[in-house]
């Protein structure tokens, strides 16, 4: 997830200058926060896969008509729950697409314990379950301007204690604290700041889009978005496949959780989410496409499968200094859910544009607005100077 985002994150917002334009206004009026909870639906375990690739079969999660009592009482159950998150100081915590909110990441919290979530295991937590569910709810069609706000800062904070925690666990030999040299900087203009709002500003733009763009607009945006989207898949699959390859030693293989029939035909079993089959229809357009979009698409997947090698040969370098055995498994099964989150994010966006699927389109752009706002927060997280073992927490 590293040096590609950088170049992807300036690339896209290059492609959405429009967007930006017509969606910044709706993104920046929200209200900087609001008390609420979560619909958290956690994804099935993926079935086995059939050897015909679906043809355009694009399942919608569509919010259920019984919605708004289900909202009612998860507000009345986190009211009342000893579950509580308790997040340590981030350098940003609202901007223009986002608020942070503990009081809204409670529901999400209380539904990890009450389905036996270990509440210790905080790295499942908030960098696996929150961060999914907070995608996977992006993906609804029709989520509201405040709800889409808050899962927004949900992710920021996954990404950037999620950073701090990938650089303390990228080696176990690592004896002092690896944070940045202490300097006279205004924690508004330190790295870890500016990274994130650099962030904030592209997803108010792909979530505004969302929102308010008419649906040739939300086309072009989606258009626009599939080069960088598969760089990014790319690169992630590369680094995936190096983690799988060099598990530490004493530490069973995880190689056989991931499995890859083509560029973008893969699927994990290490951390199972439906969100990562829902666009699947879209493989076999891209093998036997049936108009020019589908045609385009295709090209496009074949020009950038190198960023895979990319991927690769970045991390082959930084898995000579190990990784720690003490978060391995997390950190396969999070960068698996990176990458299926990555890979719906593509397929997304190339059928809301081939097929002319406004409203895929706009689901795509919300996910999109999450995916980036998730990736930026990581990186600001890798750059912070917050000590070792800076950790959000849960309370029970």
């Amino acid at each position: 997830m590293r040096a590609s985002s950088y170049i992807g994150g300036a690339a896209i917002a290059l492609g959405i200058g429009a967007a930006f334009l017509v969606g910044h206004g709706t993104a920046s009026a929200a209200p900087d926060s609001a008390p609420g909870t979560a619909k958290s639906t956690a994804g099935p375990a993926r079935e086995a896969q059939s050897t015909t690739k679906p043809r355009n079969q694009i399942h919608r999660h569509v919010v259920p008509s019984a919605s708004t009592r289900r909202e009612l009482s998860r507000t009345i159950k986190s009211l009342t729950s000893s579950v509580a998150v308790n997040l340590p100081p981030m350098p940003v915590r609202s901007g223009m697409s986002f608020t942070v909110s503990p009081d809204f990441m409670n529901g999400f919290a209380t539904d990890y314990v009450a389905t036996g979530g270990d509440p210790a295991d905080n790295a499942r937590f908030f960098f696996g379950d929150l961060a999914v569910k907070s995608l996977d709810s992006l993906a609804e069609e029709d989520a509201p301007a405040q709800r889409v706000r808050l899962l927004l800062g949900n992710l920021a904070a996954s990404g950037y204690f999620g950073g701090i925690w990938l650089r303390d666990n990228l080696s176990d030999t690592a004896s002092t604290p690896a944070t940045m040299p202490s300097l006279p900087i205004p924690a508004d203009l330190s790295p870890a700041a500016i990274g994130i709002r650099l962030f904030d500003g592209l997803s108010a733009g792909l979530a505004g889009a969302a929102a308010v763009a008419p649906d040739w607009l939300v086309s072009t945006v989606a258009h626009a978005s599939v080069p960088v989207l598969l760089a990014l898949y790319g690169y992630n699959r590369g680094y995936l496949q190096v983690v799988l390859a060099h598990p530490p030693a004493g530490i069973p293989s995880m190689q056989d959780t991931l499995t890859c029939d083509g560029f973008l035909d893969c699927n994990s079993t290490a951390f199972p989410l439906e969100l990562a089959t829902r666009y699947d229809g879209a493989l076999g357009e891209l093998d036997d496409s049936t108009n020019l979009g589908w045609v385009e698409m295709s090209m496009w997947s074949t020009m950038l499968e190198g960023a895979t090698g990319t991927g690769r040969l970045v991390w082959e370098g930084l898995a000579r200094s190990g990784f720690s055995p003490a978060s391995y498994t997390a950190l396969v099964e999070l960068s698996s859910a990176y990458l299926m989150i990555s890979k719906a994010a593509v397929l997304s966006a190339m059928t809301a544009y081939a097929d002319g699927d406004a409203a895929v389109g706009r689901s795509s752009l919300r996910l999109q607005a999450g995916l980036w706002m998730w990736s930026g927060a990581y990186f600001a997280g890798l750059a912070s100077g917050a000590g070792r073992g800076t950790m959000p927490t849960i309370t029970v």
